[in-house]
């Protein structure tokens, strides 16, 4: 009877794809508008849940649906309405502040924002889309609620950042995953955001609490990034095309002082180190420095001779879309430019940057009949970049030796030499650098050749849907199978060139060979990588309403394999992961999910390696209770949330195989090379298992007037059985050695916080609209047991890492006792404290003794800092639309965030002395009788007891950035008939415009380093044309 049943099931499967019986079909035709009687281009048309149609520029549409269905029509940020289908079907939707109809994608399922019970922040592709960053990820900051963005690289076309949600949920300090379409990608997850463009996209989710992210199980723990590309949309095919051009310039010029300053710099380290007044720079070299005009005494601005005052970056975007209701699709190819941002004057070859990004896309849906649809995803980027210098992304390295290049070295190349007639005595032509740095920026530029690198990446994704409608309405089955690859190549030109060195004698300018190197010719090399992911993956799901009441259930299990075929130390691994939800709400007042995960991977021992992940969520929408309805009209919205939920986590830090015994074996014994030593390197643990992170999360929704909205959320989260070393845990009289100690599951961490978002929207007639939006947020987490082994009681701080933040720094605390901080008399010192490492100088940091033994040393060190991530991240949003025109500001900030500036004091003794605005208000005994400011230790040329860590340049980063803004025109319809256009858009926009922050010198900024790429401001133009 069942091999009958499945028989009977199978056959009218196939058979729909030739048999389709359908109820007399009626062509509908009608006119979507707003509530003031524009037309509504975009609106989504659709019956039974399917999609039919979307409206065209002038609202209008037409569909063929049954008789007896409903039309459904639904637009992001209008209310959805439905109307019983007729010949002639006029429609206004009426605005929605909530976005209640929102579909938001969790990633295993999609569920309507009303019922949503989980805690997510999500954005639109076209809200991302107003970012300049060329990449991705790039237009993450500011735009979700906890998520916290670190960025690590600010070089024009390379920009990077991290990405953790609601901070660190473990003491690992993980980054977040991300879900591309449905498949999960891990390792290089954040790599793989580098190469998808904002274009493509449709939608982004941030999963931030266990309930929803418990069905990924071993991945769930650091939160997930769920990406939706764009589908296409039925009806007549459609064109968009979208060109600008940016134009980048640094927000900070970090560079050297001019010749005069720096030699005085420079002797006054030398003459605190007791050298004497002028060792480095003798009183006629002072003057001509400081008279100028004379090439004897040079003043080379290294930093405007080699880089540009700006660059430049191009990008063409073409998309089509179009199809029926059997076949849709979405194809979109963009490229980016980024164009250099080095003066060279290489003549024999290309010697400076640029890269060429390629991304394309398409996404094809096909109805096979009634009961079969197919899908596939095709997708990609080529990126090819050529660097100078000869090596992968060298500019960063270029970068950071113009700063360190001192204005008084004559360069960038050795003059030419002429006698009294005019001949020609030595040629010059030869780079210039010093004794204490070697290298040249120059060189490094235009003789040291260059890299062309190209990396291909190839998203397929290919999948098939069964309906089983017949056998119960609303279920389904599927199947898809994803593949990633991921090819690099690179060629490699490499050339030496010959460093000459100025002689001593300022009365002349002559050059002596430096080192060994000579002038040779380009040499050339290659190499490539080549690593892919494969994802298979089954999925199933019912959705049934009975009355008033709704079901969603979901299932899937997805195997995972990762390959590195070119043998290098990253190593392959295997993943599987099982997850379900159930979904329920009566009459859209009570919600609840039911989700679990079941997954593990290759990390650990077969008998611990899986790990099960339950979670449940639920939501109380009591604005949509009658009594509150009625007595209270104004309260348009009303929702109390909660969840909790096991997440996992598989990414401990430590080995990979931490649970086998490592042995190696090496020559030796009696005789050598005849015996062997074997030895037990690292003991394993065979029960090690995957991370449990324990998660708790309540919210409140509350809206006003369909215009005023408040989030409110409070988290928890903690781990009991994190993977850590069992050092304090094995007696020394058991002989392990030190660091062979197995790894267990006895860590405790917590993390907490709250999020607080805010929005405000409201059309006041047809020409004016207002919206302004913003979130605060606050995380903080704890070390509760890492198995550390408390230092003696002679410590001021027993223990490093339990009880205070992850990533915690140590230093020794100033002290200020004296006023100043700094050591400013001779009697002082001698009085104070003895240093365990070395003894102080006049205008050096005055450490406090915290143990009080009379010595500075380990026992003195304290925290310093609030650990290495904000505790507050916040940004708004204000803009208004006035008839055509549109403005739109995004500020973007972090507070309660403390950053160490001491590079500043090693920077003073490294190579030659690197010199800038803070080292000006150093101490010298002239400026503390004089009571002039001093806010920086008494330089020297050598590592001296100041530049220990400690909190003297501990400084607090918060800022507040105006990350983006855009001001654009959608020209009137004249213009776009003439065009032929459905719509014309014109805009301006730019990112990091300005920044607030409590920094009084240029050499602090409150993101990355002085010695590196300063964060660009950009400005752009752009057109965006729809046919």
């Amino acid at each position: 009877m069942l091999n009958k049943n499945i028989f009977t099931a199978a056959a009218l499967i196939l058979l729909g794809t030739s048999i389709q019986v359908k109820a007399q079909d009626i062509t509908v035709a009608g006119t979507v508008k707003d509530v003031y009687g524009n037309p509504l281009p975009g609106v989504i048309v659709s019956a039974n849940h399917k999609d039919l149609y979307i409206t065209d520029k002038n609202g209008q549409y037409t569909a063929k649906v049954g008789k007896s269905e409903d039309l459904e029509f639904s637009l992001l940020g209008y209310k959805p309405t439905s109307v019983k289908a007729s010949s002639q079907a006029d429609v206004v939707l009426e605005d929605d502040a909530h976005n209640l109809a929102e579909t938001v994608n969790i990633g295993l399922s999609k569920q309507s924002r009303e019922l949503l019970t989980d805690a997510v922040s999500t954005a639109s592709g076209e809200q991302l889309g107003k970012s300049l960053m060329s990449r991705l990820q790039g237009s993450f900051s500011g735009m979700f609620s906890g998520l916290t963005t670190m960025e690590t690289s600010f070089e024009p076309g390379y920009e990077s950042l991290n990405m953790y949600i609601r901070g660190f949920s473990t003491f690992h300090g993980g980054v977040a995953g991300v879900v591309i379409d449905g498949i999960l990608y891990d390792s290089f997850a954040h790599d793989i955001l580098y190469r998808i463009s904002p274009e493509e996209v449709e939608s982004v989710s941030i999963l931030k609490d266990g309930a929803s992210q418990a069905i990924y199980g071993v991945k769930g723990s650091d939160g997930l990034i769920v990406i939706n590309t764009k589908r296409g949309t039925p009806g007549k095919l459609k064109v968009g095309v979208n060109i600008s051009e940016t134009v980048q310039t640094p927000t900070s010029k970090i560079r050297s002082f001019d010749s005069y300053t720096f030699a005085g710099l420079r002797n006054q380290a030398a003459a605190n180190d007791g050298l004497g007044e002028f060792h480095y720079f003798p009183q006629e070299a002072l003057e001509g420095f400081k008279n100028g005009g004379d090439e004897l005494y040079p003043n080379t601005d290294w930093y405007d001779m080699l880089v540009r005052d700006f660059s430049n970056q191009q990008r063409i975007s073409l998309d089509a879309t179009g199809g029926n209701e059997n076949v849709r699709f979405y194809s979109n190819f963009n490229v980016l430019r980024q164009g250099s941002f080095w003066n060279t004057d290489q003549k024999d070859y290309k010697s400076d940057n640029e890269k060429y990004r390629v991304n394309f896309r398409s996404n094809v849906d096909v109805k096979v009949s009634k009961y079969i649809s197919l899908w596939a995803n095709l997708a990609g980027s080529i990126v090819k970049s050529h660097t100078p210098g000869g090596a992968v992304n060298n500019n960063g390295n270029i970068y950071n030796l113009i700063t360190r290049m001192p204005s008084y070295i004559y360069g960038p190349v050795t003059p030419t030499i002429y006698d009294e007639e005019g001949n020609v005595v030595e040629q010059g032509g030869e780079v210039t650098t010093s004794t204490n740095i070697n290298a040249s920026p120059y060189g490094m530029l235009n003789r040291s050749g260059y890299s062309n690198e190209t990396n291909t990446n190839i998203y397929g994704q290919a999948g098939i849907k069964l309906d089983l409608s017949f056998l119960t309405p609303g279920l389904w089955v599927g199947g898809s199978v994803g593949y990633l690859s991921y090819i690099t190549a690179n060629m490699a030109t490499t050339q030496n060139y010959a460093r000459f060195i100025r002689n001593d004698d300022w009365n002349n300018l002559e050059f002596t060979k430096f080192g060994t190197t000579i002038n040779d010719n380009l040499k050339y090399s290659k190499g490539e990588a080549l690593y892919g992911y494969l994802s298979y993956k089954g999925e199933a799901g019912w959705q049934r309403d009975f009355g008033k009441h709704h079901l969603n259930a979901n299932a899937y299990a997805t195997y995972q394999e990762f390959d590195n075929f070119t043998g290098s130390a990253t190593y392959d691994f295997r993943r599987v992961y099982t997850g379900a939800e159930l979904a329920y709400d009566f009459d859209k007042r009570y919600a609840v999910k039911l989700s679990t995960g079941y997954s593990g991977s290759d990390y650990f021992p077969r008998k611990t390696r899986f790990v099960w992940t339950p979670g449940v969520s639920a939501a109380w929408i009591a604005s949509n209770e009658s009594f509150i309805r009625e007595s209270m009209p104004w309260l348009s919205l009303l929702k109390i949330r909660g969840s909790y939920a096991i997440t996992g986590n598989d990414a401990t830090g430590f080995d990979r195989y931490a649970y086998k015994d490592q042995v190696t074996s090496t020559t030796g014994g009696l005789i050598p090379y005849l015996g062997y030593y074997t030895n037990e390197s690292v003991y394993g643990n065979p029960n090690l298992e995957p991370e449990k992170i324990h998660k708790a999360n309540i919210g409140i929704d509350l809206g006003v007037a369909n215009q005023l909205q408040v989030s409110f959320d409070v988290f928890k989260e903690k781990m009991t059985n994190g993977v850590i070393s069992s050092t304090a845990k094995v007696p020394l009289y058991q002989g392990i050695p030190l660091g062979a100690y197995p790894i267990t599951n006895m860590g405790e961490y917590e993390n907490k916080g709250w999020e607080l978002s805010v929005s405000y929207k409201k059309r006041f007639n047809s020409d004016f609209a207002l919206f302004v939006a913003g979130h605060l947020d606050y995380s903080k987490n704890k070390v509760i047991f890492v198995g550390e082994t408390a230092y003696n009681e002679s410590y001021a701080y027993r223990y490093r890492t339990e009880g205070y933040p992850a990533g915690q720094s140590w230093g020794y605390l100033t002290d200020y006792s004296n006023g100043s901080g700094l050591y400013n008399f001779q009697d002082e010192i001698e009085a104070g404290p003895k240093y365990s490492f070395g003894t102080p100088r006049l205008g050096d940091i005055k450490y406090k003794d915290l143990n009080n033994d009379g010595v500075i040393d380990e026992k003195d060190l304290a925290p310093i800092g609030n650990g290495s991530l904000p505790k507050y991240n916040f940004a708004f949003n204000v803009g208004f639309n006035v008839k055509n025109f549109e403005v739109s500001l995004l500020f973007q900030g972090i507070g309660d965030y403390d950053k160490n500036y001491g590079e500043l004091i090693s920077n003073q003794s490294a190579n030659d002395g690197i010199f800038t605005e803070s080292h000006k208000s150093a101490w010298t005994a002239e400026k503390w009788l004089n009571d002039e400011e001093i806010s920086f230790p008494a330089l020297s040329t050598t590592s001296t007891t100041s530049n220990r860590t400690n909190d003297f340049l501990l400084k607090d980063a918060s800022f507040l950035r105006l990350k983006t803004a855009e001001i654009s025109y959608k020209m009137p319809k004249k213009v776009c008939d003439f065009l032929n256009a459905s719509a014309f858009k014109v805009y301006l926009s730019g990112q990091n415009l300005f920044t607030i922050d409590g920094m009084k010198t240029n050499d602090t900024p409150v993101e990355g380093s002085v010695l590196n790429f300063p964060v660009y401001r950009m400005y752009r133009l752009g057109i965006n044309l729809t046919f």
